[in-house]
């Protein structure tokens, strides 16, 4: 069934499909050593001493396109050209197991996007203005949905995900010295209806420097396709994505302003859901608040410019802490981006519906690595981008 090169005794590469990730083994005879680099858009395994025939294999997996075998004068070498990306930090794992026969070894590779940087983090020093020193600057932290309005259902509710991070984001903005208006602190909303709370939402930004919004993303219904990694999205008016989702009823509540604080510490809160709070026994939707008028300052190029840049200074930071898959930085038709009156963004931090992703999403550590990617692509950005005056 398996196909051997006489020369070395090495088997072609086994493929077997996981959930969330592709794994690939060889069987290496006794003595054989190996080097892996990682080359971005694919994988090399170099092995000195060895023969192969070389040739092409389509695989067609999400995380694995197929493979070369390439050979040269002192070595062979197999290209894996890995559909997400590889890096020293992520979208592959290794192991070595015994031979199943008892002689030489198994070489175990796993690829997945997923595969991101969840180490512990301890971050830098306090961020300190220079260019903008002494200039104020206050940011609206929206952690989407809440109540009886769940967001994404995966390993965990995107609701939850949402305010634990903003929460930490929060911390570090106020350790630097910028004002945090939260549009929720606990597990609940502005309004029954979608719209009114949304567009409470948005009317936080009046009079303040940025709005950002930070969610976690799903794939409904949950799929195969090993979609995963990081978006960050602003307000283009050729986006394609939903203005909002449908309404659903949610409990209200009431914004809270949070005054800078001196303490720098990243927040270490449970990763784990927290339960819903209780529900009254019937909730009626208020009448919806009517939409905000589409000002020039909201449809200006120059909003939409600072919007961008914004979204590529966070997503910048993001991928320095965690080493996530880059899904971009692309346009949405997002209600809060396209209705608040200040340069805004909208931050996906993953895939609570991969099997992996929603597994880093629950880790605090990583957590730790995607707070401070948005918050110091938040810093920077007051730092070197936000017009003076």
């Amino acid at each position: 069934m398996l196909a051997q090169d006489t020369t070395s005794g090495l088997l072609v590469p086994r493929i077997g499909d996981h959930a969330g990730f592709t794994r690939i083994v060889l069987d290496l005879p006794a003595g054989a050593t190996y080097t892996l680099e990682p080359l971005g858009a694919a994988l090399r395994l170099s092995l000195p001493g060895l023969t192969l025939t070389p040739g092409i294999t389509y695989v067609n997996r999400p995380e694995l396109a197929g493979y070369v075998v390439e050979q040269f004068d002192d070595h062979a070498g197999i290209l894996f050209l890995t559909s997400q990306g590889v890096s020293p930090r992520s979208g592959y794992k290794v192991q070595e197991l015994p031979a199943l026969d008892g002689s030489g070894k198994r070489l175990v590779i796993d690829l997945s996007g997923a595969f991101a940087d969840t180490s512990p983090f301890t971050p830098p020093p306090t961020f300190s203005f220079v260019k903008a020193k002494g200039r104020q600057f206050s940011v609206v932290l929206d952690p989407g949905h809440g109540g009886s309005d769940s967001g994404a259902i995966g390993l965990l509710a995107e609701k939850d995900v949402n305010l634990d991070i903003a929460k930490r984001v929060a911390s570090l903005l106020q350790a630097a010295g910028v004002e945090v208006i939260m549009t929720r602190t606990d597990d609940s909303t502005f309004s029954a209806d979608k719209r009114t709370d949304l567009t409470a939402r948005v009317n936080l930004a009046k009079g303040k420097t940025l709005y950002v919004s930070i969610h976690a993303n799903a794939i409904d219904p949950p799929s195969t396709d090993g979609t995963c990694g990081l978006e960050v999205y602003y307000y283009g008016p050729d986006g394609t994505r939903p203005l909002y989702p449908p309404a659903l009823p949610i409990v209200p509540s009431q914004p809270v302003i949070v005054p800078p604080a001196a303490t720098p510490e990243v927040l270490q809160s449970d990763a784990n859901p927290s339960p819903p709070v209780s529900q009254p026994q019937e909730v009626v939707p208020p009448s919806p608040l009517p939409l905000p008028t589409i000002t020039p300052q909201m449809d200006s190029l120059r909003r939409m410019q600072l919007s961008r840049t914004l979204a590529s200074r966070v997503m910048s930071y993001l991928l320095t802490t965690t080493a996530a898959l880059d899904r971009g930085v692309r346009t949405a038709d997002y209600f809060v981006n396209k209705f608040a009156t200040v340069p805004s963004i909208l931050v996906e931090t993953g895939y609570v519906t991969h099997p992996l992703e929603g597994l880093n999403l629950q880790n605090s550590d990583y957590r730790d690595r995607i707070t401070y990617g948005i918050a110091r692509g938040i810093l920077e950005y007051l730092e070197n981008d936000y017009p003076a005056g």
